[in-house]
C-alpha cells in the first residue's frame, strides 16, 4: 500500500485494554494511559485511505477508512492533537 504520511512517534492517552477494546482518552482523565504510537495514512487498495495506528509496543492498533486523506488528517487531528504540519510525507518512489 502507498503511504502518504507518516508520525513515527507521538504519546497519546488511551483507555481500555489490548484486546478487548480501546480508544483515545480526554486530557483529564486520570485513568487514561500514555503510550507512544507510529500513524500512518495510506492507501486502502482502492481510492480512499486508511488512518493506521499501533503503539510502539506492539500492544495496540486500529485503523479507520476514510475517502480522502484529508478526511483521514482531519481525524487523526480530532482523536489525537495531530496537527497536519507533523506529518512527514515520505519521498516519492520511481
Amino acid at each position: 500500500m502507498k503511504s502518504y504520511a507518516i508520525l513515527e512517534s507521538r504519546v497519546v492517552r488511551i483507555l481500555g485494554h489490548p484486546n478487548s477494546g480501546w480508544s483515545p482518552a480526554d486530557l483529564d482523565d486520570d485513568n487514561a494511559l500514555e503510550l507512544a504510537f507510529r500513524f500512518e495514512i495510506t492507501s486502502d487498495g482502492n481510492k480512499n485511505f486508511l488512518l493506521v495506528y499501533q503503539s510502539l509496543d506492539g500492544r495496540y492498533a486500529a485503523d479507520s477508512w476514510h475517502e480522502t486523506e484529508e478526511e483521514a488528517l482531519a481525524c487523526a487531528e480530532e482523536l489525537f492533537g495531530i496537527a497536519p504540519s507533523e506529518w512527514v510525507r515520505p519521498e516519492p518512489t520511481l
